[in-house]
């Protein structure tokens, strides 16, 4: 079982990814901005991390950078529902081991958790 940071501003879609991570048999911590996710990356040092590209307070972009930085070996999942943005070769550039547009299937999200924690 692996500790997966869930960062995501919209309620309804980071508790959705939680609950697929869940019956996937991790632990889930949850931020719903890159501020609060970057406290609680500090705080808790999960396993993983996945986190949505743009985000009120701190966008994901900015979010993976300072997380890299930190921990430069944590794996970053990165997701956005914007498949016409250049955000995601961006956050692949800066780190993020993974890019998935929303919607994904549990399946999909659980083989790239499971790809990159122990």
């Amino acid at each position: 079982m692996a500790r997966i940071l869930v960062i995501d501003d919209i309620d309804f879609t980071r508790q959705t990814i939680s609950a697929m991570i869940k019956r996937g048999g991790h632990e889930v911590l949850e931020a719903s901005n890159g501020k609060l996710g970057l406290l609680s990356f500090e705080e808790n040092k999960p396993d993983l991390v996945v986190t949505d590209i743009l985000m009120p307070e701190m966008e994901g972009l900015e979010t993976i950078k300072r997380m890299k930085h930190s921990q430069p070996n944590v794996p970053i999942i990165a997701i956005t529902g914007s498949t016409d943005s250049p955000f995601m070769k961006i956050a692949l550039k800066f780190g993020a081991v993974k890019g998935l547009y929303k919607p994904f299937k549990q399946a999909e999200l659980l083989s790239e958790i499971n790809k990159h924690v122990a």
